[in-house]
């Protein structure tokens, strides 16, 4: 703990850091929100994402569509796929109280607002660390715009954790220097709620910062307030199982979370991995998925970035130099040895595999706090031993990576050389300007103040805000000119919500968006094959990776793949005029030129296949998954594909017979897939093996399912209703709806059971020669559990402060008595005196 100065108690200073947060914030995100004309138009993964979600999930809340959401790729379950992304943010929920049209254009207000937050949030936890709180305002601003909160406006959502980290640090303070009770909980509760995977890293940290306090002795380590502060982390984690259950439960079986880290790769980076992590430290460096001064280093959005505006490493590394024990000191180590080794770096990520450095706002904290601290004790600062060694590291990078060449073209006459390793030379020497512009102003205020020490914190206050704005601005503006499709575009085309479309049963029927914007479909709220999303079921994952078509953050079905438009119902494709050449129409097999409409070319499928239908073959998954990835899709128009439990438990509809499958089960083997175009087993035959996969019985097979289709479907607030009318015997109704442990079916009133059919989707019996109503309905997994686990964990909260509150009445009740009894003795003595 640092001095507080009585001067410091007189002016709101957390106010002070908001509001300059708010100017800060607006100088940047204002001026493109004109350009935009209201709205806050970026690229990428903001456009595709953002956006069109929060329109999506608000819409579908005031609806009360709230359990399962068929305008997410396939079909997904809303809780499941939405609380990673907005449905506890307090940003998201403000937008409940706007209109529809509204939610769009409230986007840059939030950013704005986020950011003005995290400048507070990180002047609340800075502000017991520095003598004059001037700094800690500092120090807020310089966590709110660090290069991490930049590069992430690309992910709107990665600001709610933002905020909320150094709060949680705030609070953990808070309860070891003044035993201020109940804090801890609901910080923990808020930040579990707000983002579980972002959770489960602040866990970590916290448990190593509490440790490392405790080792340097800057934590009195206790075993009663140990326990309770245990207790307090229990609780409030339990108080938000009404969220974090339903979203664990959703994410089983996602590969992203079930594939760890291990082997060598735990151990060690590529080199170039370690320049990345250098460059990200010194410079503003590379944004989203353009990664510019070390190109081919991978991880173009793992949110690498962690530089300190204006500062760089300057006051972190003379802070390092100077101080021997220090908490901060050791702590700074400790995060960089964990970034520079893969298995320490995905402790923050539940040990998955990919590599992500989403935690490096945690590092800008502890920075900003190195940096701040720093500049509130100048005078006990060797500056140059800071400086002189960010100077070196930066201009030495930037000479390496700028000004070394290559060899960019070779033949037998000529060979060409070119002078630099980055991708983008004028944007890599603007941003290598930048850094050393913050170097230079960073040296000119150190020596002023040297003279002038009065003029340190005007300085730097005006300064850095220039530079602030400055840097981001650029940042941005370079983002917005990397973008796919124009601004011009997502304003015409995709926040007009498709309202040029005049198709009466666009939102009943599938569509198919080829090659355009991510997402458009959701913009527009139509139910469609393509899908942006990182959080969806894993039967979808599963169909399209066992399907040959790779599924990991999105779903876009090559347009060759004419067979599972048939399969998905899809009944409408739009193109962009200008993405495919006219004489190569038809863009996918069956479809038909039809109009020009809000931009896009229109075709309809001449073979569309309504939604639920029957089958009248049926063949194993492992029979399936041996037929050549080019011809699945067709493959999955011939019959239904079943598990051989499935097939042997409707022997009746598909012919199994005892040892059907024994010659295959000896000899199949998922990992070693023969590379043949037709499937062939030795002393085993295969009814794909008969299948013909020409394009006229493409035709045939479509015509064949088209006489078994479902004569009304219709789409429910909790999932769907269909009539189906089998003039066959009984047999499966097959629904392109994914599957999901949530859904009950109703046949006729009756509950069915429901299969698991063609890898990933749903089908149920229905009986021969009769009419059936069929009702799917949609219970979100684990909600109930987890509700009642939040009510238990906020019933024994309240227990806890009330046990406190009479603790404390019994305490002070106490020290009265004493003092009265204490004073009563020194009067009688007086008086006897």
């Amino acid at each position: 703990m640092t001095l507080k100065r009585a001067e410091n108690r007189q002016v709101n200073y957390g106010l002070r850091a908001f509001l300059w947060g708010l100017v800060l914030a607006s100088l940047i995100i204002v001026p493109i929100m004109v350009f935009d004309k209201g709205y806050f138009i970026y690229y990428g993964d903001f456009n595709a994402q953002q956006i069109p979600f929060y329109r999506l999930a608000h819409d579908s809340i005031l609806s009360g569509n709230i359990k399962w959401i068929h305008l997410t790729d396939l079909g997904s379950n809303f809780i499941g796929s939405y609380s990673f992304y907005l449905l506890t943010s307090p940003f998201f929920l403000i937008t409940l109280l706007l209109p529809s049209s509204w939610v769009a254009y409230s986007m840059g207000p939030l950013l704005i607002l986020k950011l003005s937050l995290a400048a507070l949030s990180g002047y609340i936890y800075l502000r017991r660390y520095v003598r004059d709180r001037r700094w800690a305002v500092v120090g807020g601003l310089l966590y709110a715009f660090s290069a991490f909160s930049v590069y992430n406006i690309f992910y709107f959502h990665f600001h709610e954790p933002i905020i909320i980290f150094p709060l949680l640090l705030a609070a953990v303070d808070e309860f070891h220097y003044t035993g201020r009770k109940g804090v801890v909980a609901l910080t923990v509760f808020a930040s579990a709620i707000l983002n579980y995977y972002f959770f489960f890293g602040q866990a970590v940290f916290v448990l190593i910062y509490f440790i490392i306090r405790c080792i340097t002795k800057t934590y009195r380590f206790r075993i009663k307030s140990f326990l309770l502060l245990a207790a307090e982390c229990i609780i409030g984690f339990s108080m938000s199982m009404f969220i974090m259950l339903p979203s664990l439960a959703a994410i089983t079986g996602n590969y992203r979370v079930s594939e760890f880290i291990n082997g060598w790769t735990a151990l060690l980076y590529n080199t170039k991995r370690y320049l990345q992590i250098l460059v990200a430290l010194l410079f503003p460096g590379d944004i989203p998925a353009k990664l510019n001064f070390v190109p081919d280093a991978g991880a173009q959005w793992s949110s690498i970035a962690a530089y300190i505006p204006m500062f760089s490493m300057v006051f972190v590394i003379a802070y390092i130099r100077k101080s021997k024990k220090s908490f901060l000191k050791i702590l700074f180590i400790v995060l960089v040895i964990m970034a520079a080794v893969p298995a320490l770096n995905s402790m923050f990520q539940a040990m998955n595999s990919s590599y992500y450095a989403r935690w490096f706002y945690m590092l800008t904290l502890v920075m900003a706090m190195m940096t701040v601290r720093g500049l509130d004790n100048i005078k006990d600062v060797n500056f140059f031993k800071g400086f002189v060694p960010t100077a070196v590291m930066t201009v030495a990078i930037a000479l390496i990576i700028g000004l070394t060449p290559y060899e960019s073209f070779k033949n037998s006459v000529t060979t060409l050389y070119k002078l630099g390793l980055e991708d983008d030379p004028l944007t890599f020497w603007i941003f290598v300007g930048i850094s050393v512009f913050g170097l230079a102003a960073v040296l000119s205020i150190y020596l002023i103040q040297k003279k002038k020490p009065r003029l340190l914190f005007r300085l730097t206050a005006i300064t850095l805000s220039v530079f602030i704005v400055g840097y981001s601005s650029y940042y941005l503006w370079i983002g917005k000119a990397n973008t796919d499709h124009s601004d011009e575009f997502i304003q015409k085309y995709a926040l007009n919500y498709g309202e040029d479309i005049d198709l009466e049963d666009i939102r009943e029927v599938r569509s198919d968006f080829y090659e355009t914007q991510d997402n458009l479909g959701m913009y527009w709220q139509v139910p469609n094959i393509q899908g942006f999303h990182s959080v969806v079921p894993s039967s979808i994952l599963e169909f399209y990776n066992k399907s040959g078509e790779k599924r990991d953050v999105a779903s876009r079905p090559a347009a060759e793949l004419y067979g599972f438009r048939a399969l998905l119902s899809v009944k409408y494709l739009f193109a962009e005029p200008d993405s495919y050449t006219k004489k190569d129409l038809p863009l996918v097999k069956g479809f038909k030129y039809l109009k020009t409409e809000n931009g896009f070319d229109i075709f309809e499928n001449e073979y569309y296949v309504p939604m639920g239908f029957t089958y009248d073959s049926f063949y194993s998954e492992e029979e399936y998954l041996d037929i050549h990835k080019k011809l699945k899709h067709h493959a999955l128009l011939k019959g239904i594909v079943l598990s051989q439990y499935q097939m042997k438990k409707y022997s009746e509809l598909t012919g199994y017979t005892e040892g059907m499958y024994l010659d295959l089960n000896s000899q199949f083997d998922e990992n070693h897939l023969q590379n043949k175009m037709y499937p062939e087993y030795n002393n085993f035959t295969s009814v794909t093996s008969e299948f013909d996969y020409s394009e006229e019985a493409y035709y045939e097979d479509v015509e064949k399912l088209r006489k078994n289709t479902c004569s009304e479907f219709e789409y429910t607030q909790d999932g769907f209703k269909a009539v189906f009318e089998n003039t066959g015997k009984d047999n499966l109704l097959f629904f392109s709806v994914p599957y999901d442990e949530g859904w009950t079916a109703y046949v006729n009133g009756k509950v069915t059971e429901i299969e698991k059919v063609n890898i990933g989707f749903m089908a149920v019996m229905v009986k021969g020669n009769s009419k059936s109503e069929i009702e799917f309905r949609y219970t979100t997994p684990k909600l109930k559990e987890g509700i009642l686990i939040s009510s238990v964990g906020a019933g024994v909260y309240i227990i806890y402060l009330l046990i406190i509150v009479i603790i404390k009445r019994k305490t002070k009740r106490c020290f009265r008595k004493k003092y009265r009894i204490k004073t009563d003795k020194a009067t009688a003595k007086r008086r006897t005196t």
